[in-house]
């Protein structure tokens, strides 16, 4: 067992650090109704300090690749950390909405170093044969977070504060940059590269313009003029980098990835499915809390149960890819995922039977899906398309999550009216929660219909496969290993 652990150290120190970020999350989720009442907002404008978060981490993904190839891997991700845990101390002493979503902000652009370079590194240390089962390594412990987060959390929160739920990052960050400068090896020397500064203004600016106006829709921090302003600026920008990036040599987000099918069902597909990921880390909750009745430490072990359902499977999952391919698994697992978030809808007690299985089955079909999507983008890709598609896989996931937190925000705007203002003090009809969960579970039967893109042997590169045992004087003889004594004559 410590050999195993020694083995897959680089792994697992990326896993802490991923660890990190996703206790932030989740931790963030179930303490919004106790943060509205202590900074005296409406309680869905706290759904602004968990897209900032996101918006920024989208923003600045793209450059992660050209900073760790221009700097070296190791230090951009030391450094990336050294940022993140500075950010985390200033969320734990902020006073203000404003002053929190900055600092979230700041949370952000370290993460958008810390994440992908972490990937990175991981991807340049393992084979292709061993890809799944390394990204088991770096999102098993990973899981871990959002199953005990959200109890921990709300532990957390009702002994000691919501404050000090950023703090948690300290001792888990300083360990992981530990860990890194004793057992990563040093970078080699630099590999600088042209940086398309016009592509990176041009994807920054229009992923934060329509992601903050998507964001602040229906929530009175923005006017909606100014709000619809912003999205369809950043729309407009993004049109031009998409543009531009077609007839530059080496744009930042290389569009020519897409020509993977493998790459394309990855992230596009991927991006109509987490869709519900961040839909439902804002919707769950509040239902729990604002909707249901149930206190913080209950809603954070419900929550947890969604987590735990992907934990109990995420052991498994590369055995099932292994033995049915990555295709039929992938599309019946995002419609279970769909059918069980679908299943949210008719949840209108805390004693309802069906509550506690729809958080087990939606949390093990997603996480089936999620490491597909981890390991299948990479499957055709050569090593120096490596880093841009880490960047470009990286800024999706977040985008994904940040516009399913706006969509779910905003429709729950919409159906509990004047409810919608509440500082968490109030509760929110059930009702006004039934269409954000039909919105969300229609992305699982969606990105399944992407998922059908794909051929049946798609990434078998990716799978382990048992060879056929030859029978002795086969046609196939001279493949066998030499028996003992055939080497040894031949050494003779």
């Amino acid at each position: 067992m410590l050999s195993r652990l020694r083995e897959n150290i680089i792994p697992l120190t990326v896993a802490l650090s991923l660890l990190m970020e996703l206790i932030d999350a989740t931790v963030l989720a179930t303490a919004i109704p106790v943060i509205a009442r202590d900074l005296s907002v409406p309680v869905l404008s706290l759904k602004m300090a968990m897209a900032t978060y996101l918006i920024a981490l989208a923003a600045f993904v793209p450059i992660s690749g050209w900073i760790a190839d221009r700097f070296g891997a190791r230090r951009t991700f030391v450094a990336a950390m050294g940022v993140f845990l500075v950010a985390s101390l200033l969320c734990a002493i902020q006073t203000s909405l404003t002053g929190l979503v900055l600092a979230r902000a700041l949370q952000g652009i370290g993460a958008a170093m810390m994440s992908p370079v972490g990937r990175l590194i991981v991807l340049r240390h393992t084979s292709k044969t061993e890809m799944t089962r390394a990204m088991v390594y770096v999102t098993l412990p990973a899981m871990i977070g959002p199953a005990i987060g959200p109890f921990v959390g709300a532990t957390v929160t009702t002994f000691l504060g919501w404050r000090s739920i950023f703090l948690m990052n300290l001792p888990l960050g300083a360990l992981a940059i530990w860990l890194t400068m004793r057992h990563m090896s040093a970078d080699g020397p630099p590999e600088p590269k042209p940086f398309d500064f016009p592509g990176f203004l041009l994807s920054a600016l229009g992923l934060a313009a329509v992601m903050t106006g998507f964001s602040a829709l229906g929530e009175h921090i923005l006017p909606w003029q100014v709000a619809a302003g912003l999205s369809v600026t950043g729309v407009g920008l993004l049109i031009l980098y998409w543009l531009r990036a077609r007839r530059t040599p080496e744009p930042l987000l290389d569009l020519r990835l897409f020509r993977h099918r493998t790459f394309d069902v990855s992230i596009t597909g991927g991006l109509i499915f987490r869709l519900s990921n961040g839909a439902i880390s804002l919707l769950l909750p509040l239902f729990f809390q604002l909707g249901l009745g149930a206190s913080v430490m209950l809603s954070g072990a419900l929550t947890g149960l969604n987590a735990l359902g992907a934990v109990s499977l995420r052991s498994f999952v590369p055995r099932i890819l292994d033995r049915f391919g990555f295709k039929w698994v992938m599309i019946w697992a995002a419609v279970a995922r769909g059918a069980a978030i679908f299943g949210f809808a008719t949840v209108t007690s805390l004693t309802d039977w069906q509550l506690i299985p729809l958080l087990l089955i939606g949390g093990a079909a997603q996480s089936v899906v999620f490491t597909a999507l981890n390991s299948i983008g990479f499957a055709d890709l050569d090593t120096p398309e490596m880093s841009p598609a880490t960047a470009f896989t990286a800024m999706s996931r977040q985008v994904s999550l940040a516009l399913g937190i706006a969509l779910a925000g905003v429709v729950l705007e919409l159906t509990a009216g004047s409810a919608a203002a509440t500082t968490g003090a109030e509760m929110i009809p059930v009702s006004a929660f039934v269409w954000g969960f039909l919105i969300a579970g229609a992305t699982g039967p969606l990105s399944a219909a992407y998922f059908l893109r794909l051929r049946r042997d798609d990434a078998d590169g990716l799978r382990r496969k048992r060879q056929p045992v030859e029978p002795y004087g086969s046609s196939r003889e001279r493949f066998r290993a030499p028996a003992e004594d055939e080497r040894r004559e031949a050494a003779e």
